[in-house]
C-alpha cells in the first residue's frame, strides 16, 4: 500500500513557482545582441545602400521578439514584476541599436557619394 501511495503521489500535479528572470537574457546581453547585429549592418549599408532592407528586417524581428515576450500573459507579467521598467526599455534596445546603425550607415553612404569617393 505504501508503494502505491508513493507511485500515485508522482502523478499529482503541483503548482510550481519559478522565476522568469533567470531564463531571460540580461540587459547587457540585450545590448550586445544589438551591437553584434548592428555593426555588420552598418558596414554593409555604408558599402551598398541596398543592405538597408536587411537592417529593417532585423529591426522588425528584434522588436517583434521583444513585443511578443513582454505581451505574453504569463512570461511578460513575470518579467515586469521581477525586472521592472528598465528591462522593458532594454528589451527593445537591440532593435533600436540596429535601426540606428542602419540609419548611420545610410547617412555615411550618402556622404561618401556626395564627396565623390
Amino acid at each position: 500500500m505504501n508503494k502505491l501511495l508513493t507511485f500515485a503521489a508522482l502523478f499529482i500535479s503541483f503548482s510550481a513557482v519559478a522565476e522568469v528572470s533567470d531564463k531571460m537574457a540580461t540587459i547587457s546581453q540585450l545590448w550586445l545582441q544589438g551591437f553584434l547585429f548592428g555593426a555588420p549592418v552598418y558596414f554593409l549599408t555604408v558599402w551598398r545602400k541596398g543592405f538597408l532592407v536587411l537592417g529593417i528586417l532585423l529591426t522588425v524581428f528584434f522588436a517583434y521578439a521583444a513585443y511578443a515576450t513582454l505581451s505574453d500573459p504569463y512570461v511578460g507579467v513575470g518579467i515586469i514584476q521581477e525586472q521592472g521598467t528598465p528591462y522593458i526599455i532594454a528589451s527593445y534596445s537591440a532593435a533600436v541599436i540596429i535601426a540606428l546603425c542602419s540609419a548611420f550607415g545610410l547617412f555615411k553612404n550618402k556622404a561618401k557619394f556626395k564627396a565623390g569617393i
